[in-house]
């Protein structure tokens, strides 16, 4: 499947997802397609497996000022997304698969890495 397109209203932090480019409002402002970088050694997400599934290390802050927002998995078949909120430090388990792990933090920046175990 190819890439999904992430939109995240910069008021009420609410997630929205597309298969292709759309127009969108949240809040009374038209939204923005997230702008995701390839996540380098510094920036990448720490990941490992257990059993079925992918364990999420959240290795950011978590502050209230400054957080993931969300963590999405994009397979040949779907997207698995999870909303983060403000001071939750817990790992994320999602079922293993191959793909492409995104994820977009409250300051704006978005990052994905491969997934390939």
């Amino acid at each position: 499947m190819k890439g999904f397109v992430y939109y995240v209203c910069p008021k009420c932090g609410s997630v929205s997802t597309s298969s292709s480019s759309v127009s969108l409002s949240c809040c009374g402002s038209v939204l923005e397609p997230v702008v995701l970088k390839q996540a380098d050694g510094e920036n990448a997400l720490p990941i490992r497996r257990d059993g079925d599934e992918i364990i999420i290390t959240i290795s950011h802050p978590m502050r209230k000022d400054d957080y993931i927002t969300f963590i999405a998995l994009e397979s040949y078949d779907g997207l698995i997304l999870r909303k983060l909120y403000p001071e939750w430090n817990e790992d994320v388990a999602i079922a293993m698969k191959k793909g492409r792990l995104v994820w977009s933090s409250s300051s704006g920046e978005a990052y994905y890495q491969k997934i390939s175990f």
